[in-house]
C-alpha cells in the first residue's frame, strides 16, 4: 500500500473517534506534493488526556494493538510515541516546537481516497522540519521550493 492510502485508513479511524489532529512528517511532505517515500504515519495531537484516548482507541480498531497497552497520560508526557511497525504511526504532542493548538487554527483539510484529512500548512511543516536531521534539512529544500512555487 502507498503512504497515501495508509495514511487515509488511520486517519478515517480517527476521524470516527473524534481525534484532534493533524498530519505531519513524510505524509505531509507527500500531500503538500513532495515525491518522497515514507515508512510511517506521523500525526500531531491536541494535548488533552480525553483527545489521547480517543488516539489510542482508534489505533487499537485498526490492528494498532499496543496502542491499548498506553495509557492516555503517559502519551501526553512524551513528545512522541511510536505505535505499532509497518508502517508504525508516531504520535507526538509537539512537534520540534510546533503544537496543535498553534497549527490547527492555520491547518487545511485535503481528501485521499474518500477520507478528509487535516494536514498541517506548509509553513508550519516547514517548522517540524527544524531538527537537524538530514533527512528534515532536505525536506526544507524541497518544501520551502514548493512554497516559492505557489507564490
Amino acid at each position: 500500500m502507498t503512504p497515501r492510502v495508509i495514511a487515509a485508513q488511520v486517519c478515517e479511524a480517527l476521524n470516527r473517534s473524534g481525534a484532534k489532529y493533524l498530519v505531519i512528517g513524510g505524509v505531509a511532505c507527500i500531500l503538500h506534493g513532495y515525491a518522497r517515500t515514507t515508512e510511517d504515519v506521523d500525526i500531531l495531537i491536541e494535548r488533552t488526556e480525553a483527545n489521547a484516548g480517543r488516539v489510542l482507541a482508534a489505533l487499537a480498531r485498526v490492528g494498532y494493538g499496543f496502542a491499548s497497552e498506553w495509557a492516555p497520560a503517559e502519551i501526553l508526557k512524551r513528545p512522541i510515541t511510536v505505535i505499532g511497525d509497518d508502517p508504525a504511526v508516531d504520535v507526538f504532542t509537539v512537534a520540534w516546537k510546533v503544537k496543535y493548538e498553534q497549527a490547527a487554527p492555520r491547518a487545511e483539510v485535503v481528501d485521499v481516497a474518500g477520507v478528509r484529512i487535516p494536514l498541517i500548512a506548509l509553513d508550519d511543516l516547514i517548522e517540524t522540519k527544524r531538527t537537524g536531521r538530514l533527512q528534515d534539512a532536505a525536506d526544507i529544500e524541497v518544501l520551502e521550493e514548493i512554497k516559492r512555487l505557489r507564490g
